[in-house]
């Protein structure tokens, strides 16, 4: 059953979504904090770029771990994801694409009358 009444969606399908998303930033907010400390070395923008980057990376654990038994990910997948940070996040994303719909949203049942 949807939790919303005109949306076709579920739960896991809204937090894959997000989680896709975080996956992506995560990534990205690596790559810049890798540019700002190997490439052209700046203090101050690595430490922001740090600091933002620890709060993406610890969302994007957070999101990993919790939505992990719903879709069906092992606790091995789970910790390569994290492990890996920037590819773990691609990892995470593409895995989430091709999840087909129908894993992440369940049949609706049909109600007599409509």
């Amino acid at each position: 059953m949807p939790d919303f009444a005109d949306d076709e969606s579920s739960e896991l399908e809204r937090k894959s979504r997000a989680l896709a998303v975080m996956a992506l930033v995560e990534t990205v907010s690596y790559l810049v904090l890798f540019y700002f400390w190997v490439i052209a070395p700046n203090d101050i923008a690595r430490a922001l770029v740090g600091f933002f980057h620890g709060l993406v990376w610890l969302a994007f654990v957070s999101m990993v771990v919790l939505i992990r038994e719903s879709i069906g990910w092992t606790w091995g997948y789970t910790v390569l994801v994290v492990v890996t940070g920037p590819i773990g996040g691609i990892m995470v994303f593409t895995r989430i694409k091709r999840t087909p719909r129908e894993l992440l949203v369940p049949p609706r049942p049909h109600v007599q009358g409509r």
